[in-house]
C-alpha cells in the first residue's frame, strides 16, 4: 500500500473499552483489566502484541502498552502499566484515573515482537516492566509441550518483581518451563523464599551456567542498557545476532545496521533514496525493514518515538516517488508525508531529510 491512503480513515477500527479490574502487580505496576463496553469478544491477538491507547493527553497522545495476557483470552485483553513519573504522563493517567469503569479508546493490538512458531527452545530475557510481553508468550508456551522454555526475568528486587505468582503457576507441573528470577539488590532472605535465585545482575556466567548449548530463540525486552549488555554476553556464547529478538522502545534503539557504502549494496531493481536536506543519494538495500533503519545507517537521526506506525512522529514530506507499509499506520500522515519506521521504498524516492 502506498501513501496515497486518506488522512480521514484514522480511528476508523477504534475500540470503546471500559476498565473492568485493577491488579496491583508490584510496587509500581498495575494491571488493567479491559472488556469491550458492547459485551462483544475481542479481536485476537499474537503473544508480544502492544495495545494503543489514545488518551489526548496532549493534543493527538498515543500511549502504546503490551499485552500481558493470554492471546487465546478474547473475552479481555490485560495492560500492566509501570508508573514513569517523568513519562509523558501515560502512566500516571493510567494509574490516577483509569478506575473501574473508565472508558478507553483504543485501536486494535498490532505489533511484529510476536512469539513465532517453531519447535526451537525458546530464551525470555527481561529486565523490570519489559517483563509484559514475556508474561504473554509464557502462557502460549506453557501449552507447548516438549518445547524448553527458559524463563529469566531481572529486577531490583521483591518489591519490583512482578508477575512472580503468575510466572511460578505457569511453570508449575511443566517440566520443558525453567524460571530464573535475578535481584540486583535482594537479600539472602530472597534466596531462601524462592522468589530468587541469584543475587546482583544476569551476566555472561549466569547465562552459561542456564543455557546449554543448543539452536534457541531469544526474546529480549527491558532498559537499553540491560539489553546491549545480555545481547553482547549471548554472541559471546555463540547465540547468533539472527536469533534474538528484542522490542525497542523509542530513543531506545539500539545498533542500527552499519552504514554500507553505495558501491557494496545492491538491490536487483536499483531503487536508490535521495535525501536531499542532507544531499545524500544512497542505493537501498532490502536488508533494511524501514527507511528509519535506511536513513540512521547513513548517520542520519530522523525524529521517531514508537518505531511501530503508532506515534506519527517519523512523519517526514516525501517528495518523489512512492512507498509501501509493511504495518499499515495507526493513523495516516497528511498528503504528501510518509511515517518512516513502517516504510519502504517502491522504487526511486526523494525524501526532505
Amino acid at each position: 500500500m502506498t501513501t496515497s491512503a486518506p488522512a480521514q480513515n484514522a480511528g476508523r477500527n477504534d475500540l470503546n473499552l471500559v476498565v473492568a479490574d485493577r491488579v496491583q502487580e508490584s510496587r509500581n505496576v498495575v494491571s488493567f483489566v479491559l472488556r469491550a463496553t458492547t459485551g462483544e469478544p475481542l479481536a485476537s491477538f499474537r503473544a508480544g502484541q502492544h495495545l494503543p491507547l489514545r488518551l489526548g493527553l496532549h493534543g493527538r497522545n498515543i500511549a502504546t502498552y503490551t499485552l500481558s495476557s493470554a492471546e487465546d483470552a478474547t473475552d479481555s485483553y490485560r495492560i500492566s502499566v509501570k508508573l514513569e513519573p517523568n513519562g509523558l504522563g501515560g502512566s500516571r493517567f493510567l494509574h490516577q484515573q483509569a478506575q473501574i469503569g473508565t472508558v478507553l479508546r483504543t485501536a486494535a493490538p498490532r505489533g511484529s515482537f510476536v512469539l513465532e512458531a517453531a519447535p526451537n527452545p525458546v530464551v525470555l530475557i527481561t529486565g523490570g516492566i519489559g517483563v509484559t510481553p514475556a508474561i504473554s508468550m509464557l502462557h502460549a508456551l506453557a501449552r507447548q509441550a516438549g518445547r524448553e522454555v527458559y524463563f529469566i526475568h531481572a529486577c531490583n528486587d521483591r518489591s519490583e518483581h512482578s508477575f512472580a505468582d503468575e510466572v511460578q503457576a505457569l511453570a508449575a507441573n511443566r517440566p520443558w518451563v525453567r524460571v530464573f528470577n535475578a535481584y540486583a539488590t535482594g537479600t539472602e532472605k530472597d534466596i531462601r523464599s524462592g522468589h530468587c535465585h541469584h543475587l546482583g545482575f544476569v551476566d555472561r556466567n549466569v547465562l552459561r551456567r542456564l543455557l546449554p548449548l543448543d539452536d534457541y530463540h531469544v526474546y529480549l525486552c527491558g532498559p537499553p542498557g540491560f539489553m546491549t549488555a545480555i545481547e553482547t554476553a549471548l554472541q559471546s556464547l555463540g547465540v547468533t545476532k539472527a536469533a534474538v529478538r528484542r522490542e525497542v522502545f523509542g530513543q531506545a534503539a539500539l545498533n542500527p545496521p552499519v552504514a554500507e557504502t553505495p558501491a557494496t549494496k545492491s538491490d536487483a531493481r536499483g531503487k536508490t533514496i535521495e535525501f536531499t536536506r542532507s544531499g545524500l543519494k544512497v542505493a537501498w538495500s532490502d536488508s533494511f525493514t524501514s527507511l528509519l533503519d535506511f536513513a540512521e545507517a547513513q548517520g542520519l537521526e530522523p525524529e521517531f518515538s514508537c518505531r511501530a506506525g503508532v506515534c506519527g512522529n517519523c512523519a517526514c514530506r516525501l517528495l518523489a516517488g512512492e512507498v509501501d507499509y509493511a504495518t499499515e499506520p495507526l493513523d495516516w500522515p497528511a498528503d504528501g508525508q510518509v511515517l518512516l519506521c513502517c516504510s519502504r521504498p517502491n522504487g526511486h524516492i526523494a525524501l526532505d531529510l
